[in-house]
């Protein structure tokens, strides 16, 4: 059983909310506006902006682990804390700034595949027949797209004053400076979390970066997760702004073992390193290391969390019909 605690505001009081059901099944489950191509410490800080990996599925399968751990199982507590204590840790809405207008000759950031981005020029605004604008983008790699807004990135490093929780931007990888990825602000810079933004990239991958890595895309769709492939991480992102600032988290110590979702399979994982809210794990069969949100739908135990939430607030919904 998961045990479920929750922090209100007010210092850092817990109440306990109810017990999770082990039988809780841990199954869950296009981009719109698509554009047209035409060409050892448990407070070790985590790596910052490294290229996500693509291929790895982020569903949480219903299948068994293939393993056991030799490290004792210990059930996490999943705790529900207001993340920050000032208004500007906290914000989610959109600050109300006056728009940059694209124009031709400009430089920017645009897409070229989904998870791969590129700096490129403006050489052409096209307005369709319906009135939408679309911004033919030549890039600095060779290669011409036809893409919508919220397709497009300032060239220029974004301002704090500028990002939210839920602000759509591109992350320019650390070890690759001609790289860009699109993802979300989950976290504002606060002492919680060592004054950095964590992003979670489309993909799944969470990141700890610093403001100088970060780019602000232009028109971001209203629900900003409708820009997100279908799937469990689109999911997951919406749940999340929904039950922002109080996300949902694990608890795990260094050295515990858990089961964890990789390409599409539970599977045996220990914990190395937690810092802050993520925690580095590597799996046994294969030795693969990566960091993993504590809240991720990857960690069987928080699958069934909110498979379980998600059951009592649809029967909440029929009770009240």
């Amino acid at each position: 059983m998961a045990m479920v605690l929750t922090v209100e505001q007010m210092d850092t009081r817990k109440l306990v909310l109810h017990e999770a059901s082990q039988t809780v099944v841990n199954q869950l489950d296009s981009s719109e506006g698509s554009d047209d191509d035409i060409s050892d410490s448990t407070r070790k800080p985590a790596k910052m902006a490294k290229c996500s990996k693509s291929g790895t599925t982020t569903a949480a399968p219903a299948s068994p682990p293939r393993n056991s751990s030799s490290v004792a199982d210990v059930t996490p507590i999943i705790v529900s804390s207001v993340f920050g204590h000032s208004s500007k840790e906290l914000t989610n809405a959109r600050p109300n700034l006056p728009n940059v207008e694209l124009a031709v000759n400009m430089m920017v950031l645009a897409r070229r595949r989904q998870m791969r981005w590129q700096r490129g020029r403006i050489v052409e605004i096209v307005t369709r027949e319906d009135g939408r604008l679309k911004y033919k983008v030549s890039f600095e790699e060779k290669g011409k797209s036809l893409v919508s807004g919220h397709h497009v990135a300032f060239d220029t490093t974004a301002k704090v004053e500028q990002l939210y929780v839920g602000a759509r931007v591109v992350v320019q990888c650390q070890d690759n400076k001609f790289r860009f990825q699109p993802g979300v602000v989950a976290e504002l810079p606060s002492r919680k979390n060592r004054l950095r933004f964590l992003i979670f990239l489309d993909d799944h991958t969470p990141l700890y970066v610093g403001l100088p890595l970060l780019h602000l895309v232009w028109k971001p769709l209203e629900n900003v997760a409708d820009d997100i492939p279908e799937g469990p991480h689109k999911e997951f992102v919406e749940h999340y702004l929904k039950k922002w600032p109080y996300p949902q988290l694990t608890q795990y110590r260094v050295g515990q073992s858990l089961n964890a979702e990789l390409n599409g399979v539970l599977q045996r994982c220990v914990v190395q390193v937690v810092d802050c809210s993520l925690m580095e794990v590597i799996f046994e069969e294969n030795q693969h290391k990566e960091w993993v949100y504590r809240g991720s739908s990857r960690l069987e135990h928080m699958a069934k969390f909110l498979e379980m939430k998600q059951r009592e607030e649809a029967e909440s919904e029929t009770d009240s019909d």
